[in-house]
């Protein structure tokens, strides 16, 4: 089976630089970043089974300055977040990719996961939430 599988371990092929490969065929950064894609998320928070988290791209909090512009960035490479309804109870701070638009372009972001990366900053992924009885 070697070179055949795929998955948290890599494709047992000897090939340590394509073991963080995550679900989305993408490469992951570092050791956080590929654990946290292999978690999978929930639809709703309200089955207590789940993990009550989503993927999604994330703006970045603050304002970047591109090619003498103000922009405003959003990831490229999904972050847990916390359901809404949910607050998280537990983070831990990922590296990811941002691009990011002149704040008087009109933007499209259903596609964004395939856009090339601007800027890498440090944001917060939500590891445990906590949910309210009245959860979306």
């Amino acid at each position: 089976m070697k070179g055949k599988t795929c998955g948290l371990c890599g494709k047992a092929d000897g090939e340590v630089r394509q073991d963080y490969r995550a679900p989305n065929g993408r490469l992951a950064r570092n050791s956080v970043s590929f654990a946290l894609s292999w978690i999978l998320p929930a639809e709703s928070c309200k089955d207590n089974t789940e993990c009550r988290m989503k993927y999604e791209s994330i703006q970045l909090e603050k304002k970047i300055n591109v090619h003498g512009e103000d922009s405003t960035c959003f990831s490229v490479e999904p972050v847990l977040r916390c359901l809404p309804g949910c607050s998280p109870v537990k983070t831990t701070s990922v590296n990811v990719g941002f691009k990011c638009f002149a704040d008087d372009s009109s933007r499209d972001l259903s596609n964004i996961f395939d856009e090339s990366v601007d800027v890498r900053e440090s944001t917060e992924a939500h590891l445990a939430c906590s949910c309210s009885p009245q959860c979306s």
